[in-house]
């Protein structure tokens, strides 16, 4: 009796170890499901990868591989060399289409990640994902070999412009060409020249003009102006002869940049205040500047207003030196030495003093100005010129100015939803003008 039990144990053991792994076509499967299509699988040991072309494999992780045994990173391994893999094929109408596998019609439901090919004609043919609001195109540049016209290596550019002997340095080297062709190029090998290395980074050429673009990072040994020597070792795309000399120059006059702004006051709730204005923003960001006027508000009161634009990780508040004047007839100015302005909250400040001062908030209720209230005087609108930079960012070398105009064929009107149709106060006409200015 004893013996006829530990026969039944053996053959129970025996049977869970004949079904752990399944094998069709092979009697040496590679995971728990291996189907041999052609039945060419060695008996033992691993297949080879020309054995394993036609193999269907389930790990026991789950992960499955197609003509290769998966890695365990994988959960869908392909191998093949001459076959590719075909995506669901779908006519995209719109970039927020919802495929409503689910029935529901609501878009958003669709997962994160979902691959097609599009067909269509609405949308650019090729494949696409859905972000999760909407469907993105993978990028489809041409895949011929990169190849250009000619560097303007005479013309090349070094951003930020200047450096300092021993003082770190991190930027980009901008060099033109001509005659690009779109292909899609890889980082050359890095050179380094007076402490700083030059790479190309990775990108695509344009059709035709472009710019080639160096990361530029090290600490310098020099403050004067020295050559880099591009070659095809630097840029591996370069045919014989195009190779050139950069002259990388330590600028030392000032980086000006300018932005205007021209149109008409429109609707606006900013701050919890209805009303209506016109927004301009420093060419970097920072700092935006609007004329603002609460709804029933005549036109000629409108105030100029500033804004610091912050970041999570910026300061709270700034402070600023600013001067800012007004020509009519007359004139007059008003300059604050040190003024503290709240971040990302439109404020303003008439401050005409040496010490330390708050700007106002504006609120739902208040009508803050910076410099002085109301760009009319006795009717006639004022020219407005305005001059900051930020008092408590070390280091920094920006220094901004504005010029200012408003108009209006009804300076006594107030702006209502009668004189401001569809919230456009068409009766009006603003003016910015905004300079930003970077010592080297």
């Amino acid at each position: 009796m004893k013996k006829t039990k530990l026969f039944l144990l053996v053959l129970f053991c025996s049977c869970i170890n004949a079904i752990a792994q399944v094998g069709i076509n092979t009697p040496n499967p590679q995971g728990i499901l291996n189907v041999d299509g052609a039945k060419n699988n060695a008996a033992t040991g691993t297949p080879t990868s020309v054995q394993l072309q036609d193999d269907f494999i389930v790990t026991n992780t789950g992960s499955i591989g197609l003509g290769v045994i998966p890695d365990n990173y994988a959960m869908l391994d392909v191998s093949a060399s001459n076959k590719g893999i075909l995506a669901p094929r779908v006519n995209l109408t719109s970039s927020t289409l919802d495929l409503n596998a689910d029935g529901d019609n609501v878009a958003a439901n669709q997962p994160q990640g979902l691959l097609v090919y599009n067909i269509g004609t609405t949308l650019n043919k090729g494949y696409y994902y859905w972000n999760g609001s909407e469907w993105r195109v993978f990028d489809s540049s041409t895949a011929v070999a990169p190849v250009l016209g000619s560097l303007v290596c005479a013309s090349s550019t070094l951003s930020p412009a200047s450096y300092s002997t021993g003082v770190p340095y991190a930027g980009n080297l901008r060099v033109p060409y001509t005659g690009g062709n779109g292909g899609s190029y890889q980082p050359g090998t890095p050179i380094t020249v007076h402490g700083l290395t030059f790479t190309l980074r990775a990108s695509k050429l344009e059709f035709g003009d472009g710019e080639l673009v160096f990361s530029v990072v090290g600490t310098p040994d020099t403050n004067t102006d020295f050559t880099v020597n591009l070659t095809p070792s630097e840029i591996p795309f370069l045919a014989s002869g195009q190779q050139c000399t950069v002259t990388v120059t330590n600028q030392t006059t000032a980086d000006t940049k300018n932005v205007a702004y021209v149109g008409t006051l429109v609707s606006t709730s900013d701050n919890g205040r209805t009303g209506y204005h016109l927004v301009g923003t420093t060419p970097d960001g920072q700092w935006s500047v609007r004329c603002f006027l609460p709804t029933n508000t005549a036109f000629q009161d409108v105030n100029l207003q500033l804004r610091y634009n912050g970041s999570a990780s910026d300061p709270d508040t700034r402070d600023i030196i600013q001067n800012t004047t007004y020509m009519w007839g007359g004139g007059d100015t008003n300059s604050g030495n040190q003024v503290t302005y709240p971040k990302n909250i439109w404020a303003g400040s008439n401050a005409n003093t040496s010490a330390l001062s708050i700007a106002t908030s504006q609120t739902a209720t208040n009508f803050p100005n910076w410099g002085d209230p109301g760009v009319y005087a006795a009717a006639r609108p004022e020219y407005r010129l305005y001059h900051w930079t930020d008092y408590s960012a070390t280091g920094t070398k920006v220094f901004y100015t504005m010029e200012f105009m408003m108009g209006s064929s009804t300076p006594g009107a107030n702006a209502t939803t009668t004189t401001c149709p569809s919230g456009t106060c068409i009766s009006t006409k603003v003016f910015f003008n905004l300079r930003q200015i970077t010592a080297p």
